[in-house]
C-alpha cells in the first residue's frame, strides 16, 4: 500500500513532463511554421520586386553645398525638434495668423448680417426699412423671402394648428389651401416593409404657426421630414419625393437663395476664403455695412440654421470646401448678428511684408538639388522628420499672401508666393530620390498641394492670370506627381515596421528576450512572424490600389482592403493581433491622393481652357481641340483611366470633371454631407470654378 502514492506521484510527474513536451512542440512547431511562412512571404515579395529590407530605404549622404537643409537657417526651420520638445520654432510662431490678430486687434471680423426676429403679423418691418424681409420656421428650419405677391395662393392664414396628425393629412390640408396638385411618391414607403422587413412609421406632427401661408407651412413640413417638393414642370402636378443626400437640412428655396445671396454679395464685395480660415475682403471692413433683416417668427432662429444658410448663400465659390468661420451673437433681445473672421487683405499683405527675408532665404536654399535631412537613419521610429507644422506655417501664409495678391489686382506677385508654395513641396518629397518617404510627410506634400491648386483656382474665378501666367501654372502642375510618393511612403512604413519587429525577434539578445523574461507566459516567436506576413500582405493589397502601369487608382481593391482591415481589428487572433494595431487605415490616404492628384490634373487642363478662352473669346467644344496648341497631352481620369468628362454649359461656362471614387458617371453633380461640406465618397470630383 506505501508503493500507491509514490506510483501516482511519478505518474504525476511524467504527465506534467509530458504536457512540458507537448507545449514545447507547439512551440516549436509555431516557431517554425511561422519562420517558414514569413520567410515564404519575403520571397514573393521579391519576386516582385520589392524590398521589406529598411537599409534599402536609408539615403546616401549629400555633400553640404548641394543639400537643402544645409543651407542657412533651413535644419532649424524645417526638421523637427526631438521627441517631447514643441514641434513650433520661430519661424512658424511668427508666420502664426494668430501673430496677426494680436498685432491687429479689433480688426479681424465684420457684421454680414443684423437680423430682428419680429411676432408674425406686426408692421414692425415698415418702420424699421430693413434690406429683406423673411419669415422664418423652426419646424423644418425654413426661410422664405416675404414678397406678398398679392394671388390667393401667397395669403397669410391667421393660424394654422396641427396637433398629432399624420404628415400625409397635413401635407394634404395644407396642399388644398396653396391650390397645390401634387402625387406622394410610393418610394417614401410610410406604414410598409422595407427590404430588411421593418415598418416605416408615418411620422405624428404638433405644429402651431401664425401669419403664414399654407404653402410655406407646407414646405416647412416636408422638409422638417426630409421630403422635397419638384414642381410639374409640363402639367401642374407637383410630386414629393425623399430629398436628395446632398439637400442642405435648413431650407429656402433656388429663388431666395439667389436674392439672399446677391445681397451678401453686395454686402462684402470680392473676396476669398483665405487658406488660414479668414475672409480676405477688397473692401475695409469699416466699410462693410451689415445686411439689415427683418424676420418673422414665432421663435428666434437656432443658431445651427443661420450659420447654415449664411453658408450656402455666402459669396464665394468655395464655401463647402473651407467654410468660413461664422458666429452668431445677441447684442440685444430679439437681435441676432451674424459675424465671420475677416481680414482686409491689404492689411495682411503689409503685415507678412515683414518675411519676405525669411521667404527669400527658403527659395535660395531650394536651388540646391538635394532635400536629406541629418541625423541617424538606422532606426526607422528615430530618423529625422521634416517640421510639418513649419511647413504648415509657411505654406498657408504664402497662399493667403497669394490670395489677397489675387484680390488687389497683383496676379504676378500672387504667382511669386504660388510659386514658393509649390517648391515648397521638395522639401517633403526628399528630392532626388524620394527616401525615406514617410506616410504623414506624404500627406502634408498632398494637402500643400490641394491648397496650391485652390489658389490657382481662386485667381481663374477672379479672372486675375493672363496667358503668360496661365502656361507657366500649367508647366508647374504638370510637374505633379502625387502617385509614387505615396507608394513610397507604403513601402517604408511596411519596411520600418517588419525589419523592427524582425530585429527583435531574432536569435541575437535583445528587447524580445527581456519580454519573455519579465513575462509570466512569453507567445510564440512565431505568432510574430505570422503578424509580420499580415502586415505585410495587408499592406501590399493598399500598394496595389494603385497601379502604376495604367497610372490609375482602383477604390474597389481599396474598398477591400478596408474590409479585411476591419476583420482583423474586430477579432482577437493569434496570427494578426499586432498587425491590427500596426497597419493604418491607408484608405483617407488614398483617396485624398487620388483627388488631390486628379485637381491638379483638372487644373492643368483648365488652364489650357483659359489661354485658349483668351485666344477665341470662348471655351472649346471639346477638349481634344486644346492639342497640341494649349496643351501637349491631356490628363485621363485616375479612377478608370478614361478621358475626363468635359462640356460647355449656359452662360458660356464649362464643367470638368473626374467621376470620383463612386466610380460613377454622375453628370459632373458633387453630394454635400449634413454640415454642408463636400462629400468625396459620393458623387464626382468636379474642377472647382469650371462653373463660375
Amino acid at each position: 500500500m506505501a508503493l500507491m502514492p509514490k506510483s501516482k506521484s511519478w505518474r504525476a510527474i511524467i504527465s506534467l513532463a509530458g504536457f512540458a513536451l507537448l507545449i514545447a512542440l507547439c512551440y516549436a512547431e509555431e516557431n517554425w511554421r511561422g519562420k517558414r511562412d514569413w520567410d515564404n512571404c519575403k520571397r514573393e515579395l521579391e519576386a516582385r520586386g520589392e524590398t521589406i529590407n529598411w537599409k534599402d530605404y536609408i539615403p546616401a549622404p549629400v555633400p553640404d553645398s548641394q543639400n537643402f537643409f544645409a543651407a542657412s537657417n533651413m535644419s532649424a526651420w524645417f526638421i523637427k525638434s526631438r521627441s517631447g520638445q514643441p514641434t513650433s520654432n520661430d519661424l512658424s510662431a511668427r508666420l502664426s495668423f494668430g501673430e496677426f490678430v494680436r498685432q491687429s486687434p479689433g480688426s479681424n471680423s465684420v457684421t454680414m448680417m443684423e437680423l430682428t426676429v419680429l411676432p408674425p403679423g406686426s408692421l414692425a418691418a415698415v418702420t424699421n426699412k430693413p434690406d429683406i424681409v423673411l419669415r422664418y420656421s423652426s419646424v423644418g428650419g425654413a426661410f422664405f423671402i416675404q414678397d406678398a405677391p398679392g394671388d390667393t395662393n401667397n395669403i397669410d392664414i391667421p393660424i394654422i394648428h396641427f396637433i398629432d396628425v399624420p404628415i400625409t393629412v397635413a401635407i394634404e390640408n395644407l396642399a388644398r389651401l396653396a391650390n397645390l396638385n401634387y402625387l406622394l411618391d410610393p418610394a417614401i414607403g410610410y406604414d410598409q416593409a422595407d427590404r430588411a422587413g421593418q415598418i416605416k412609421a408615418e411620422p405624428v406632427l404638433s405644429v402651431h404657426w401664425k401669419h403664414i401661408t399654407a404653402r410655406q407651412a407646407l414646405i416647412a413640413i416636408i422638409n422638417k421630414y426630409g421630403l422635397q417638393l419638384i414642381e410639374g414642370r409640363t402639367n401642374n402636378i407637383a410630386r414629393i419625393v425623399m430629398s436628395e443626400a446632398s439637400s442642405p437640412s435648413v431650407f429656402a428655396s433656388p429663388e431666395d437663395r439667389n436674392r439672399l445671396a446677391a445681397h451678401f454679395a453686395r454686402q462684402l464685395g470680392t473676396n476669398a476664403i483665405g487658406a488660414q480660415s479668414p475672409v480676405l475682403l477688397v473692401k475695409p471692413l469699416d466699410q462693410v455695412q451689415p445686411l439689415r433683416i427683418d424676420c418673422y417668427a414665432e421663435e428666434m432662429p437656432a443658431d445651427k440654421d443661420l450659420i447654415e444658410l449664411v453658408t450656402e448663400l455666402f459669396p464665394n465659390a468655395a464655401a463647402h470646401l473651407g467654410s468660413p468661420r461664422i458666429q452668431v451673437h445677441s447684442p440685444r433681445p430679439n437681435v441676432l448678428q451674424v459675424t465671420v473672421d475677416a481680414v482686409y487683405a491689404a492689411d495682411y499683405l503689409a503685415w507678412s511684408d515683414r518675411f519676405d527675408s525669411d521667404f527669400d532665404l527658403i527659395r535660395e536654399a531650394l536651388k540646391r538639388p538635394y532635400a536629406r535631412m541629418g541625423g541617424s537613419y538606422a532606426n526607422p521610429f528615430s530618423m529625422p522628420i521634416p517640421n510639418f507644422v513649419a511647413v504648415r506655417a509657411v505654406a498657408q501664409t504664402l497662399a493667403q499672401r497669394a490670395q489677397g495678391h489675387l484680390l488687389l489686382g497683383e496676379p504676378k506677385k500672387a504667382l511669386e508666393d504660388l510659386t514658393l508654395v509649390k517648391d515648397l513641396c521638395r522639401l517633403l518629397e526628399a528630392r532626388p530620390t524620394g527616401r525615406p518617404m514617410t506616410l504623414v510627410a506624404t500627406m502634408i506634400n498632398v494637402a500643400v498641394t490641394g491648397l496650391y491648386t485652390d489658389i490657382i483656382a481662386d485667381g481663374m474665378r477672379l479672372n486675375a492670370w493672363n496667358g503668360p501666367q496661365l502656361e507657366q501654372l500649367q508647366e508647374q502642375l504638370k510637374e505633379i506627381d502625387l502617385p509614387p510618393f505615396l507608394l513610397e511612403s507604403f513601402h517604408e512604413e511596411r519596411a520600418g515596421v517588419c525589419s523592427f519587429m524582425e530585429n527583435l525577434l531574432s536569435e541575437q539578445p535583445g528587447l524580445w528576450q527581456i519580454i519573455k523574461s519579465e513575462s509570466r507566459f512569453a507567445i510564440p516567436r512565431g505568432w510574430m512572424y505570422q503578424n509580420l506576413v499580415c502586415i505585410a500582405t495587408l499592406d501590399q493589397k493598399a500598394i496595389d490600389a494603385y497601379d502604376p502601369a495604367h497610372d490609375v487608382f482602383v477604390p474597389e481593391r481599396m474598398k477591400r482592403f478596408e474590409h479585411e482591415l476591419d476583420v482583423i481589428d474586430g477579432h482577437f487572433r493569434p496570427y494578426t493581433f499586432f498587425a491590427a494595431v500596426a497597419v493604418p487605415n491607408y484608405c483617407k490616404a488614398v483617396q485624398t491622393s487620388a483627388r488631390n492628384q486628379t485637381l491638379a490634373n483638372e487644373a492643368q487642363i483648365a488652364c489650357a481652357l483659359e489661354r485658349f478662352h483668351l485666344a477665341n473669346g470662348e471655351y472649346p467644344d471639346t477638349l481634344d481641340m486644346l492639342v497640341p496648341q494649349f496643351i501637349r497631352s491631356l490628363p485621363h481620369d485616375l479612377i478608370g483611366g478614361k478621358p475626363l468628362h468635359y462640356h460647355r454649359i449656359a452662360g458660356g461656362q464649362y464643367l470638368l470633371y473626374s467621376v470620383g471614387w463612386n466610380e460613377t458617371d454622375d453628370g459632373g453633380q458633387t453630394v454635400l454631407k449634413k454640415d454642408g461640406q463636400i462629400d468625396f465618397d459620393k458623387g464626382d470630383w468636379v474642377w472647382r470654378y469650371s462653373a463660375k
